[in-house]
């Protein structure tokens, strides 16, 4: 096996063709740069040099080994330089769970913040509910998530990036319509399209302590999982139903939006990691994120 040593030394002398300056590079004497070459060159078993008095030239068997021993040495230089910036997160792989309302904004945004700031991480981004992201981390599927924050069996972490308030939307022409602003028990009794209690469970739970704090009892039609279905099925006359105000985004024909008069819940964002996790490139991809989001809220 090559000494790294002992083929830098062949390097610097093949150059060089001058063994004394050869040495001097490498802030080292002559004799040992010459033993050091020497030693090389019976492990490779041929003569890399041609000493003639006072100077030395490349033998055909030296300038064969010049080119690969050159990009030995670029590629050991390489792989140190790598594996010091992957101890430090500055390289590596983060898989990437998100939701459609995270796609739609935040993910974009934090893309470009992490182009500029980790270049050499490479992203995958995994399109997928907040139910399933959850499943995700239980069999380490993906490292990072932006979801709507749900309990897990495994230890999963959250912090915060994202608020925003509920709101009605309702078909166009539906007698809510007349309203600027509605207020909740105006829903009693209404055809209602709910979230599903599987896949949409967190807004399922969030929209069913809404009205048993207000005593409304809207009458259920359908549950659903995926909001676009959902602004589907009103668009339709189907019923009415409540979501984020990040629904409107999707523009809809004949679905008109109202506020919730008086509502202080919000459905929140937040960025999820698994607890025991110990990847660099993750750690340094959460960190950068944490700032970019805190920054951004200001």
């Amino acid at each position: 096996m090559l000494d790294l040593g002992q083929v830098r030394c062949f390097v610097a002398a093949a150059t060089e063709l001058n063994f004394r300056r050869a040495a001097a590079l490498l802030n080292m004497t002559q004799p040992p740069l010459s033993r050091q070459i020497h030693l090389l060159e019976e492990s490779l078993g041929v003569l890399l040099f041609e000493r003639i008095g006072r100077t030395v030239k490349l033998t055909p068997e030296g300038r064969v080994f010049l080119a690969d021993a050159t990009r030995l040495l670029n590629l050991s230089e390489q792989a140190e330089s790598t594996v010091r910036r992957a101890s430090k997160g500055k390289t590596g792989r983060v898989r990437i769970g998100f939701t459609g309302a995270a796609g739609y904004e935040l993910i974009p945004e934090l893309l470009v913040a992490a182009k500029h700031d980790l270049p050499d991480i490479d992203v995958v981004l995994l399109e997928m509910i907040s139910v399933a992201q959850i499943e995700a981390f239980e069999a380490n599927a993906i490292d990072l998530g932006f979801l709507r924050p749900l309990p897990s069996r495994q230890k999963v972490e959250f912090l915060l990036v994202d608020r925003e308030p509920m709101i009605v939307a309702l078909p166009a022409g539906h007698a809510l319509c007349a309203y600027e602003r509605l207020e909740l028990a105006q829903l009693h009794e209404q055809a209602f399209i709910m979230h599903s209690p599987t896949h949409g469970k967190y807004f399922y739970d969030r929209i069913l302590g809404m009205f048993a704090a207000g005593e409304v009892k809207p009458n259920f039609t359908q549950y659903i999982d995926q909001t676009p279905t959902i602004l589907s099925l009103v668009r339709a006359g189907l019923g009415v139903s409540i979501l984020p105000a990040s629904s409107q985004r999707f523009h809809y024909d004949n679905v008109e939006f109202r506020e919730i008069a008086g509502n202080t819940v919000q459905a929140e964002m937040s960025m999820a990691w698994r607890a025991d996790q110990d990847n660099p490139a993750v750690t340094a991809f959460r960190h950068m994120a944490a700032d970019y989001f805190a920054n951004r809220q200001h």
